[in-house]
């Protein structure tokens, strides 16, 4: 499995899913830029930062505020309920000796469009009703969220009601916060050696993008694939809630891969080693207050 920590003072990278103007349910994701990545003559994605990866120490639990800008009840509640799976899977211990205590942890905070207040790492705006720059559904990568002003989203999900079901609005639930957390697609992962059929993915993506694609805006988001310096990863896991689906009529050979709805046993792996966390034993002053005050364990 494969994933990449960018830094996010210079490029500012976005996520982003896109539904293809041709089909309804297949969600096709690309790569967007805010600035060219171009710098110095090399591509800054192969540059080995980890500075996306948000500050945490093995001692304590990561805290992510997360507040709505708008959204219905349903759809804040689909979000809750399912960003909440990374705080699960993040937690240590699974026997009676150490407490279940979650490393990441998605704090949702209310927002109040008339004050100033409300400081939130993560601020989500469902498009269903409202044009922004892009379409679909899409994240800022790790702590380049920070960057962007308090006014302003940083994720977006544009296929979030009620007409979708529990599996699909899960898949890209989970998926976004991935993102956030400072994972990247899997496709694009130096070890996947995916045997691309290249004139098909070129006129697919001409067919069915809008505007449509040029070769070079393919070449950069479907065949590019990260160094092996620039990334963190286990190895190249096609099950990985980040890798999209792939038919078998873009590759050579009936190559293809499976919509994935749930975090493979990679994916929980790499979390972990992200953001690692030490074990707590019941009973001992292995917890620690905000202060760095030992403290007994609840």
């Amino acid at each position: 499995m494969k994933n990449i920590l960018l830094f996010a003072f210079i490029t500012f990278i976005l996520f982003s899913c896109k539904q293809p103007k041709e089909t309804s349910n297949e969600m096709v994701c690309t790569e967007l830029y805010s600035v060219d990545f171009k710098t110095g003559g090399f591509d800054i994605r192969a540059t080995s930062l980890n500075r996306s990866l948000w500050p945490h120490s093995n001692n304590f639990p990561l805290i992510i505020t997360v507040r709505f800008l708008n959204g219905t009840d349903f759809q804040k509640n689909k979000v809750r309920e399912y960003a909440k799976i990374w705080n699960e899977v993040s937690a240590k211990g699974s026997d009676s000796k150490h407490h279940e205590k979650n490393k990441i942890n998605f704090r949702f905070i209310p927002y109040d469009a008339t004050t100033s207040g409300n400081y939130a790492d993560i601020r989500i705006v469902f498009k269903d009703n409202i044009i922004y720059e892009g379409s679909g559904s899409s994240s800022y990568i790790g702590i380049d969220c920070k960057n962007i002003p308090q006014n302003q989203p940083t994720m977006f999900f544009g296929w979030i009601n009620e007409s979708q079901s529990n599996e699909v609005i899960k898949q890209v639930v989970v998926h976004e916060f991935g993102h956030a957390l400072g994972l990247i697609h899997e496709h694009q992962s130096p070890l996947a050696n995916i045997p691309w059929d290249k004139e098909k993915v070129y006129e697919y993506y001409k067919n069915t993008q809008d505007p449509p694609w040029s070769k070079a805006k393919v070449d950069a988001n479907i065949f590019s694939r990260y160094s092996n310096t620039s990334t963190n990863f286990t190895t190249y896991d096609p099950k990985s809630i980040m890798h999209y689906s792939i038919p078998s009529y873009l590759t050579n050979g009936g190559y293809s891969t499976p919509w994935n709805y749930n975090l493979s046993s990679l994916d929980s792996l790499l979390i972990k080693q992200i953001y690692k966390y030490r074990p707590c034993t019941v009973g001992v002053d292995c917890c620690f207050d905000k202060n760095g005050k030992p403290i007994l364990c609840n």
